[in-house]
Parts: structure tokens; C-alpha cells; sequence
């Protein structure tokens, strides 16, 4: 009899739970009948219908077993229920979670489209107001080309980019704190160095080339070397001050073409002025040597 508590027993005679023993019996004949096994010898199918409905005119026509049963079929129907109204819940929490997720990614695609809407607006500007920006860039420019060719004695290098020397002494000793290494690292603080020379012969000078006049300066007038073993800073090359070693003048820098191009003499300038340059740069060695002699 336990697969009567599976089983709802009221819909398979179909009648009420309420129905009286009379209407039970009335409903097992009518149903029994359509699936006696005398008629269907063949068919299990309807064999275990008729033990089924057997089993339910057992239970429903004995009063203190239907009131057991009717209390164990209450109990299921109550669980079928709730577990149907938590899945309803589930169904729904999930329609819900998709129809945010659905929202959400429309926003995003919304969203994602705009941005690029804006991005596109925002370029569509910015090459508008670069135009203009370009236009007035491009105006200054004729401006200073036009002030520079009104202004021929304007150098063609700044002072900015002009290499410059310094020549550097202190105290000879066994234990100078003083090399090349030591120099080049005391002196790059102030800019890019370029060379350092240290007289190998007797010590106590040194000659130190900037890549910027401006570095080079600035070094001049601040760096003192350490306090136990100052250093004695000279500017070299300074076109107030120093000429070359023959008296004659230091050479003056390129004029810089009002058109803004350099035709093939100033490039042969350009060359001639390197080469002097580096003759000069070995003279000013040769010459610190010497003086150290």
C-alpha cells in the first residue's frame, strides 16, 4: 500500500475529497470496469490501473485510514505548493535578473555608442580649433622671420646650444680627491658634459667642456669643489673676455637666413666653423698643458 502515498487518489476515481462512500464505490465500478483484467488479458497497463483503483477503494471506504491518508496528501499538496511558489519566485528573480542584464547591456551598447558619438564631435573640433591654432602658429612664425631678416646681427645658434671650456685647478697632493671620473661627476649636475681633460702630467688642473654655455657658466659661478680640496673655476671662451692665442678675435656664429634655409656657403661655413672649433677645443688643451709646465 505504500504507493498509495504517492498517488492523488481522488483524481484518479475522479470525485471531490468530500465525496461520500456511496460516490467512491459508484466511481471505482464505472472506472474498474473500462480495465478489468478479465477484458484485458494483454494489457499491463491497464491491469495496474485496476490495482490502483483497487487500492483507492480500500483506503478511501475505511474512515481512520482515508483520514490518514487525507492528512498525508494535505501535507504533499502544501509542499508541491510552496516549492511551485518558490519556483514561481525563482522564475521570476530570473526573468527579473535577465531583464536587468537586457537593460544593462542595451545601456552599455547605448552608452558604448554615445561615447563614440561624443569622441567623434570631439575630434570634429579639435581639428576645426587645430586649424585655427595652426593658422595663428604658422602667423607668429612669419612674425619672427620677418623681425629676424630686420634683425641680421641675431645668431643662428643660441648661446643655449654653444659648447663652452672651463679650466679648473686645486692643490696638487697625493690624495686629491680629484680625477676625471670625480670632475665629470661634480660637473654634470650643472648640464651635459662633453669632455673632461685632466692634466696626467703634474695634476692640479683639469679642463671641462659643457655642451651649453648657460651649464657652463652656471658651474663657474657656483661650484666650489670640496671643502677640504676647493677647486678654482675659470670660464674659457667667454666673447667679452677671451680671444685666441694669436690675438685675434673669436669668430662671430653664423647669421641665421631670413628665409629660414641655409644655401650651400653657409653649409660650407657650418663645416669650416666645426673644424676651428675642434682645433681650438686641442689648442685650449695643448695651451693648458703647457701653462701647467
Amino acid at each position: 500500500m505504500d504507493r498509495v502515498k504517492e498517488k492523488d487518489l481522488y483524481a484518479l476515481l475522479e470525485i471531490e475529497p468530500d465525496a461520500d462512500e456511496k460516490t467512491i464505490k459508484k466511481a471505482y465500478r464505472k472506472k474498474a470496469l473500462t480495465c478489468h483484467p478479465d477484458k484485458n488479458p494483454d494489457n499491463e497497463e491497464a491491469i495496474k490501473r485496476f490495482h490502483e483503483l483497487s487500492d483507492a477503494l480500500e483506503v478511501l471506504t475505511d474512515e481512520n485510514t482515508r483520514k490518514a491518508y487525507d492528512n498525508v496528501l494535505k501535507a504533499r499538496k502544501a509542499a508541491d505548493l510552496r516549492s511551485r511558489q518558490l519556483d514561481g519566485k525563482r522564475r521570476k528573480l530570473k526573468d527579473e535578473l535577465e531583464a536587468k542584464e537586457h537593460a544593462a547591456k542595451f545601456e552599455e551598447e547605448y552608452s558604448k555608442k554615445s561615447d563614440e558619438e561624443k569622441l567623434a564631435r570631439e575630434i570634429e573640433r579639435l581639428r576645426k580649433e587645430g586649424s585655427r591654432q595652426l593658422e595663428k602658429e604658422q602667423e607668429l612664425m612669419r612674425q619672427q622671420l620677418a623681425e629676424e631678416a630686420a634683425n641680421p646681427k641675431q645668431s643662428y645658434v643660441p648661446e643655449a646650444n654653444q659648447k663652452a671650456k672651463l679650466k679648473v685647478k686645486w692643490s696638487k697632493s697625493s690624495d686629491s680627491p680629484y680625477n676625471r671620473e670625480s670632475l665629470e661627476k661634480i660637473f654634470t649636475k650643472y648640464g651635459q658634459v662633453t669632455a673632461v681633460v685632466v692634466n696626467e702630467k703634474k695634476g692640479g688642473s683639469a679642463l671641462i667642456e659643457f655642451e651649453s654655455a648657460s651649464d657652463a657658466k652656471m658651474a663657474a659661478n657656483i661650484e666650489t669643489g670640496f671643502m677640504d680640496s676647493p677647486l678654482k673655476v675659470k670660464l674659457l671662451g667667454d666673447d667679452k673676455e677671451d680671444k685666441s692665442s694669436n690675438g685675434e678675435q673669436a669668430k662671430p656664429q653664423m647669421q641665421f637666413p631670413a628665409n629660414g634655409l641655409v644655401n650651400q656657403t653657409d653649409f660650407e661655413s657650418l663645416v669650416l666653423r666645426k673644424l676651428r672649433q675642434e682645433e681650438e677645443r686641442k689648442r685650449l688643451i695643448a695651451q693648458m698643458l703647457a701653462e701647467d709646465d
